[in-house]
């Protein structure tokens, strides 16, 4: 009987290996098709989404339904979204959108890379400007938004998302604002720790409305519950460092605080433009602000927004050692994007120790193509991996990009010559790195092989 066992077993494996082997030729074959590999992909099982910012991941059609029901008006001047003050000349209901065809395509090339030329701006600048236009609208629609997110994902075989945003809407901040410049991290800590549970409460209930929204929007429990309600979601809180530096403190503690509170916020995230004036004034702060919370908070997980940038943005010595301090002193056990890794100051040893320590990085190649220009062969994804670095696809701001994760799996095949093999390591690699409890992430490891093996048993 044990024979007979161990020879289906190895039956079940060999017809594994070959659905593999059959799946990964398929591959092959519509490289160069890029309709077949759209399809392709599209079906594939992509495991999860480790970075998007939530605001930026809703596309611009639903800010305009939204701003029509918050009765909010549209700058003309700007195309941005902003309250209604009577007699602005430049003001018009956002109402307007939906009958004036050619406001409605200004607004939404506005608020996104759709349709964007380099003419009077740069990608960069155009980019990081769209979340002002419609920010009068989304601190208004957490629930709208995560429930969109969580199904579009869902759509396109991704069953995993980290989603960050400021839970807190804000309150964190204007904390920060009452602490008189240049106090201490001991002093800030012990004014601002009164009022912290009441914002950790808040950031709670953000939660717990967006979740319910979600529940009973997608109909999840029910005959016809929709995509979106057998997805794993977590949430990481977004913390700014182009804000001063109190209000950065603030946030960083609420962020710690909260994540201790409550096991769905699994992490926080350092984010706004590297290349800021306060982001680059402050790296150094903001690199002590971590060595000085994080070992009173050693469970809570860290990832940061580093190597954002590209010759140009800043001198040459400003992309020598943010990636590098994000490891090695802030203990960030990702990274999201890593772009100038070739600029860092011994950036072969820095590879070896990311390597050596499973510090992974966050790939996000449209975003880093319309933001700094870098793709194709300039792109460090390959010296990444050489290196022994893991890596995962992430989709940063896709309604912005106007793209999907599908988008990026593509583009990874076409640009950077992955391979099948490859496209799953990236998927596998999005839940072994995520922030996850264990027995969560066990879970989901399992769901994602049992799909994938699905995916392989029947891709034509």
């Amino acid at each position: 009987m044990r024979r007979i066992a161990i020879f289906l077993l190895l039956l079940l494996a060999s017809s594994v290996f070959a659905d593999e082997a059959s799946t990964a030729a398929r591959l092959e074959s519509i490289r160069n098709d890029p309709t077949q590999l759209r399809m392709f992909l599209q079906q594939m099982p992509k495991g999860g989404d480790l970075h998007n910012h939530l605001s930026g991941t809703v596309y611009g059609e639903s800010y305009i339904v939204w701003g029509v029901a918050d009765k909010l008006c549209i700058d003309t001047q700007h195309l941005a979204y902003t309250n209604c003050v009577d007699g602005t000349a430049s003001q018009v209901p956002a109402s307007q959108a939906m009958t004036d065809s050619g406001l409605y395509q200004r607004v939404l090339d506005a608020m996104s890379m759709r349709q964007f030329r380099a003419i009077n701006e740069s990608g960069h600048d155009h980019f990081f400007a769209t979340f002002g236009k419609f920010g009068a609208v989304s601190g208004r629609h957490v629930p709208e938004m995560l429930t969109e997110v969580v199904a579009r994902f869902a759509r396109e075989n991704v069953d995993y998302v980290e989603s960050m945003f400021g839970q807190d809407l804000g309150a964190a901040r204007n904390l920060g604002r009452a602490i008189q410049p240049g106090t201490s991290f001991d002093d800030m800590r012990t004014a601002l720790m009164p009022n912290v549970p009441a914002v950790v409460q808040l950031s709670r209930k953000t939660i717990d409305d967006a979740e319910t929204f979600l529940h009973q929007n997608l109909g999840c429990g029910t005959p016809n519950a929709k995509a979106g309600c057998d997805s794993t979601i977590r949430y990481l809180f977004e913390t700014h460092r182009a804000f001063p530096r109190e209000q950065l403190f603030a946030e960083l503690l609420v962020g710690f605080e909260l994540a201790k509170a409550d096991s769905r916020v699994v992490g926080l995230n350092v984010v706004q433009p590297e290349d800021a004036y306060w982001s680059m004034t402050n790296f150094d702060e903001l690199m002590r602000m971590f060595a000085y919370l994080r070992p009173m908070y050693p469970n809570v997980r860290v990832s940061t927004h580093a190597g954002e940038l590209a010759p140009g943005l800043v001198p040459p010595e400003g992309m020598s050692h943010h990636i590098r301090d994000s490891v090695m002193i802030a203990k960030a056990e990702r990274i999201g994007h890593g772009v100038d890794v070739a600029h860092e100051t011994d950036a072969n040893e820095l590879l070896q120790t990311m390597a050596k320590n499973h510090t992974a990085v966050e790939i996000c190649l449209t975003s880093n193509d319309v933001i700094l220009g870098v793709s194709g062969n300039r792109h460090p994804m390959r010296t990444y991996m050489r290196a022994g670095v893991p890596v995962m696809l992430a989709t940063d701001d896709p309604g912005v990009s106007r793209g999907d994760l599908t988008t990026e799996f593509q583009r990874a095949v076409e640009e950077q010559g992955a391979t099948y093999a490859e496209l799953k390591q990236f998927a596998h690699n999005s839940i072994e790195y995520s922030f996850l409890e264990k027995s969560a992430k066990e879970k989901e490891l399992a769901r994602l092989d049992k799909r994938l093996r699905e995916f392989e048993a029947t891709s034509p």
